[in-house]
């Protein structure tokens, strides 16, 4: 009865420890906003270049472990199949990384990793896949005085190529 009683503690006690989220997490407080974006989708095997606006909406959930968040394009005449992805910032203590982890409204699903802020930039590397394809990914994020600016990118041939760009302005609450 003693052993479980040690054992049933200690396991309290790691749970306690594992509860308190990390402090790294703070440094993802930019994403934790809404934002409304204008930018630019380029031509693509799905559509031709266009303008594209949108909104992004983050949140901590889940006791401060993580920001959910949305993004979603508005659907105009020159984008009639507007993106959306879901998913969740965080960090790894074990590979002392940023991550997230995303779904989108294509099929799509991604997982990158960043090594943190290099002054006002953090940029997120991994795979992205899409149906049948897998490829390079990598978004960069840009803090600004009004918000934050995002560049898209995938590896195509051994060669970063933007799908596209958005200037994002802190929304007014």
């Amino acid at each position: 009865m003693k052993k479980l009683s040690i054992v049933a503690l200690l396991l309290l006690s790691v749970q306690a420890v594992a509860m308190d989220p990390d402090p790294m997490l703070k440094q993802l407080q930019p994403f934790a906003a809404t934002y409304n974006c204008t930018g630019i989708a380029y031509a693509n095997p799905m559509a031709p270049e266009h303008a594209t606006r949108g909104s992004v909406t983050g949140a901590w959930t889940l006791g401060g472990q993580w920001i959910a968040f949305t993004y979603a394009e508005t659907k105009t005449a020159q984008n009639s199949m507007p993106f959306a992805v879901r998913g969740f910032w965080g960090y790894d203590p074990q590979m002392k990384k940023f991550v997230v982890g995303t779904v989108d409204n294509m099929g799509g699903y991604g997982t990158a990793a960043s090594d943190g802020w290099n002054g006002d930039t953090i940029v997120f590397a991994g795979p992205w896949h899409m149906g049948s394809q897998t490829l390079n990914s990598r978004d960069t994020f840009i803090k600004t005085a009004a918000g934050m600016n995002h560049i898209g990118e995938v590896e195509m041939d051994g060669k970063w190529v933007k799908l596209g760009q958005e200037t994002c302005t802190r929304a007014k609450k």
